[in-house]
């Protein structure tokens, strides 16, 4: 990591990203978080043991911009790990998440930390997202529920927030911790449960401020197994009712994407 005696001077809000064989998507994510409105930002990207390009693109934007700074993994580490570490290293008392292959709108940041400023009981707060198909069009527009008391009374099938839109007070990982690895590809939905048990306050905001990469929801074979071995693992360790069935429901609904059974109701157009 570079030193920086810029760096002495902590900024309002650190953005954790970690990439891993992104060198076709990382220079639009960057770009879309340089072009943010709200400019008090420290950006902490982890190459996570890429073998393509992608060390190098983060490398040449934070040569040109000093909140940039780039962290390399030796090894794949997995996102837990690199998630981990990059929040271990963030400066700010609010943390920003980002993904390497979607893009941040111009006022994402600046209204999410309005809203924090103004309700100081939220721990997470999440937006809505312009959802991208294959060819990286907009084909429909998505938000989850917006208060506590909604997404607190979801199921398990649910989820609570689009991981990259989220942003987080420090205190939040004080309460519920880290990102836990042994839940691989379903890491957000354990902390999100274990943060709920720990009391801490949820909120969405509607407006799509982020554009969502979903790749049409169709995963890999592997993705799809790490996945449902981990909801499995979840509904065990956190003793949910009805859980193996919510499980197997969601496991069955990502395997016939897969086989072009089912097509994800979030991308119909009508």
């Amino acid at each position: 990591m570079r030193s920086n005696p810029e760096r002495a001077v902590a900024p309002k809000i650190s953005i954790v990203m970690a990439a891993y064989n992104e060198e076709h998507h990382i220079a639009r994510a960057l770009d879309s978080l340089v072009a943010q409105t709200f400019i008090d930002w420290e950006s902490i990207v982890v190459d996570d043991g890429s073998t393509d390009a992608t060390a190098d693109i983060i490398r040449r934007y934070a040569d040109k911009d000093s909140r940039i700074i780039l962290v390399r993994n030796e090894a794949n580490l997995q996102l837990s790990e690199s998630l981990n570490k990059a929040i271990g290293l963030a400066r700010a008392d609010i943390v920003a998440r980002a993904d390497a292959d979607d893009v941040n709108l111009p006022e994402r940041l600046a209204k999410q930390y309005r809203y924090l400023q103004a309700h100081q009981e939220v721990d997470v707060l999440g937006t809505g997202a312009y959802l991208l198909d294959q060819t990286g069009a907009r084909v429909n527009t998505f938000c989850h529920p917006q208060t506590h008391a909604e997404l607190r009374s979801l199921s398990f099938l649910k989820i609570q927030f689009f991981h990259p839109s989220v942003m987080m007070r420090r205190r939040f990982f004080d309460t519920a911790g880290l990102y836990d690895p042994r839940y691989p590809n379903a890491e957000d939905k354990e902390m999100w449960l274990r943060g709920l048990a720990a009391g801490c306050s949820y909120a969405n905001l509607s407006e799509p401020l982020i554009e969502y990469s979903t790749d049409g929801f169709v995963k890999s074979w592997s993705s799809i197994l790490r996945h449902g071995l981990s909801l499995f693992r979840i509904v065990r360790d956190r003793k949910i009712k009805n859980g193996y069935i919510q499980a197997f429901i969601l496991f069955s609904y990502t395997a016939a994407i897969k086989l072009k059974i089912r097509r994800p109701k979030s991308l119909r157009t009508n």
